[in-house]
Formats: structure tokens, sequence, C-alpha cells
């Protein structure tokens, strides 16, 4: 018989399965997205005075990547209010240094990001279209990668502005506990990839010429499949109908 390639999508070929992956990828990526890039930690200490120049100075600032959050001082309530609808305040070079933590924290932030929504969107073609198992197995590795990347992402604790020295101290606050949640989700997204493949259904596998079993093997005759020009070690069945015996080495 003669495969024909082709895009065919059919409805979950593989089952409910990929669902499961897929969604948790895709909740992950919405989790390391939810931040506003001023949220990460809640910083406290001297360094707090330094930053804003403020009197009185503010208990805390909320700090992140980019840019910081400071709270403002309610008379009527004797406390200190953090406005969410205006804008993040960007750092003073002269008094806040990016040093390598810094920079190396946003690069492996940035690649997360990356892999992890192009992994989340890769996974959900699988609810249409027929994957092989390498192909499987590399949409794990990528939300596997994701998932690494973004726990290296916490070494922006080792930053200056966390370790001062002077008793400051950054907490986590919600954008390092979103990505806490991605952390995990892409990384259990990738555990249900590897523990198993979910091979497709009979006909969705005969119309993409990718029949398997379930543990990824294919399956079928030999002598019902047509070697395709370029294959190596491609074969043609042995003739019908004669006593002779012969074998068509292609390459």
């Amino acid at each position: 018989k003669m495969a024909k390639r082709g895009f065919d999508c059919r409805l979950l070929p593989h089952g409910g399965y990929t669902l499961l992956p897929a969604t948790l990828s895709t909740m992950a990526w919405i989790a390391s997205l939810a931040q506003d890039g001023c949220d990460y930690v809640r910083l406290t200490g001297p360094i707090v005075s330094s930053i804003t120049g403020e009197d009185p100075t503010p208990p805390y600032l909320e700090a992140g990547f980019n840019a910081y959050r400071s709270p403002s001082y309610s008379p009527e309530t004797d406390t200190w209010v953090v406005q969410y609808t205006g804008f993040c305040t960007e750092y003073d070079a002269g008094v806040v240094e990016i040093d390598i933590y810094w920079t190396m924290a946003k690069m492996f932030a940035f690649i997360s990001l990356v892999l992890g929504g192009g992994g989340a969107l890769f996974l959900w073609f699988s609810s249409c279209f027929v994957f092989g198992p390498g192909t499987w197995r590399w949409a794990g590795y990528e939300v596997l990668a994701a998932s690494i990347f973004q726990c290296l992402a916490f070494v922006w604790f080792g930053t200056g502005l966390c370790r001062a020295g002077d008793g400051s101290k950054c907490r986590l606050f919600f954008g390092s506990k979103s990505d806490i949640v991605a952390t995990v989700f892409w990384f259990v997204s990738a555990l249900f990839i590897f523990a198993k493949y979910p091979p497709p259904d009979a006909e969705s596998a005969a119309r993409a010429g990718n029949l398997v079993d379930q543990h990824g093997l294919a399956i079928g005759s030999p002598a019902m499949e047509i070697p395709v020009v370029g294959d190596i070690d491609a074969k043609m069945p042995a003739p019908l109908g004669d006593g002779l015996h012969t074998e068509l080495e292609m390459t």
C-alpha cells in the first residue's frame, strides 16, 4: 500500500491522555506570564530607603526583574497601601547594580517562557494530529527544559539587592510563587509525557501511515509496505505466484 502523506486532522487521535500534559503546560505558561515585572519579591531592610529616597521610608517594596512598586502611606487607616493601578518605578542605575545573577535570571526566565509556551502550543497539536513516539518525547524534552530554566531563574535571589549585607531581605512574593507553580506544572507535564506514549487509534494511525502499538513500536506486515526511494534498507516483498524469491535492495 502506498501511504499518502499530508495533514489529516482528527479529534484526539491519541485519546484523552494527551490533554493532561497539554493542559498542565498551558497552565504553567499562564502562571509564568501572570507577574507584571515588579512583584517577584517583597524587599525589606535598609536597602528600601536607598532605593526610594522617600521620607517616611516605606517598610517594604515589591521588587521585580525590571522595576519596583512602592506602597503609599494612608493617614486614614494608618497603614501602607500598594496601589496596583499605577505604573511601576524603574530602578536607579546609580543605586541598584544589575549584576551577573540579575542578568542570568532574566535570561533563564526568558528561555523558559519561550520553551514552555512553544511546548504547550506544540502539545495541543497532538489533540488533532498523530504524533510519533520520537515527536512525543521531544515535546517532553521541551517542557522539561522549560521547567529547568524556570528553576534556574531563582538565582535572582543571589543579587546584591537581596544580599546587601545590611539586613535587607527578599521574600517570596506573587511573581516568584507563580514561577514555582510554573516549574512544578512543566515538570509534571514532562513526567506524563515520558511515562506513557498514547498510541493513536487504528484509523488515525493508518491515515498517517504510522501504525504503532502501545509501546510505540511499528506493527503490520512488512510485505504490505512499499518502500520509498531513499529509505535506508528498504525492501520489496517477494513476488507471488512463481518459484523465484528475490529481494530487491534499494538504497
